[in-house]
């Protein structure tokens, strides 16, 4: 068992008697613990999960961000095994969707609204217990994090889905990288410890507000920017004119244009009648438009003319 390292966070401040030893706060983590709890044996409802499932989706949803986080930390007995009751507050939460079928918008707002704030919670206690402990602040602020969502990934890893912080769900985890941000910045001035529940409830809001709007992250493909070849093109020709005209007007003096050895020059000398005959002229191979819009109206082209070779359209 490793003694926690002395806290350097201001005189008024001990990061471990703010957020793990107090009694009030650790009621709500345990109301957090059987929320998650809850959540969890409704996922393994609808999943038509037996009882082994409830308790184990459950046990794993309710502390598996805590559990990891002391691992790491490696002080000693996890905080979920160091007692009765954190065990009890998840079993107690699965067991409660396993016997009594509640739904309704206003049920699953109120679920909602307790995992966020739980959320907000466990990254606080997280980065607290961590910078307690002597990490520094990113590891710290990294397990704050997944003392928040980590319990949630596991859970979605059992029952083979994407976790839902990965894309398209609500943004628990943004909420709790900033909820773990601003623990360590009142730990770091030194604020009274009552402050931290502003940075609990910042996080929450921001959760809550997020899975309200239906807010999300951006994904992958909304950053991708897709062009044709032939846009592609023009989009190197007005760059090489805009150049030159630069050049020029810096200079004085009139670039040269080859037209043996300038696409520039040849663009400004044929005389393409339509875009087809400009495609026609550009890319002469097929080849050279894998994957592109023109090569699959090029294929498209050649399908129809070997079908009917009186088609109009190719």
């Amino acid at each position: 068992m490793h003694p926690p390292r002395g806290t350097h966070y201001g005189a008024r401040v001990d990061p471990l008697q703010l957020l793990v030893t107090n009694d009030f706060l650790r009621v709500l983590d345990l109301m957090g613990v059987f929320v998650m709890g809850v959540a969890a044996g409704a996922l393994a409802s609808r999943l038509n999960f037996d009882v082994v499932g409830f308790a184990v989706i459950g046990i794993v949803a309710g502390l598996g961000g805590g559990l990891v986080r002391d691992l790491i930390l490696d002080y000693g007995t996890p905080a979920a095994f160091d007692g009765p009751w954190y065990l009890t507050c998840a079993l107690a939460g699965a067991a409660f969707s396993f016997f009594i079928h509640a739904e309704g918008a206003w049920w699953r707002r109120l679920v909602t609204v307790l995992d966020i704030t739980a959320m907000g919670l466990w990254a606080a206690t997280g980065t607290a217990k961590s910078l307690g402990y002597g990490l520094d602040v990113l590891p710290a602020i990294l397990l704050g994090v997944t003392s928040a969502v980590g319990g949630g990934v596991i859970r979605d890893v059992l029952v083979g889905r994407i976790p839902q912080i990965f894309g398209g769900g609500p943004l628990y985890a943004t909420g709790a990288l900033v909820t773990a941000v601003l623990t360590w910045l009142v730990l770091a001035l030194g604020l009274p410890s009552p402050t931290v529940l502003i940075a609990v409830a910042v996080g929450a809001l921001l959760a809550g507000v997020a899975a309200w709007r239906r807010w999300s992250l951006p994904a992958h493909q909304e950053w991708q920017v897709t062009m044709s070849a032939s846009q592609l093109k023009q989009l190197v020709r007005r760059t090489r004119k805009d150049e030159r005209e630069r050049v020029s007007q810096e200079t004085g003096a009139i670039p040269a244009v080859d037209v043996e050895h300038d696409d520039l020059a040849e663009d400004s000398a044929a005389e393409d009648l339509d875009a087809r005959a400009y495609e026609d002229r550009i890319f002469p191979d097929p080849a050279e438009l894998p994957g592109t819009v023109e090569h699959e109206r090029r294929q498209e082209r050649e399908e129809r003319a070997e079908h009917d070779p009186e088609d109009p359209r190719r």
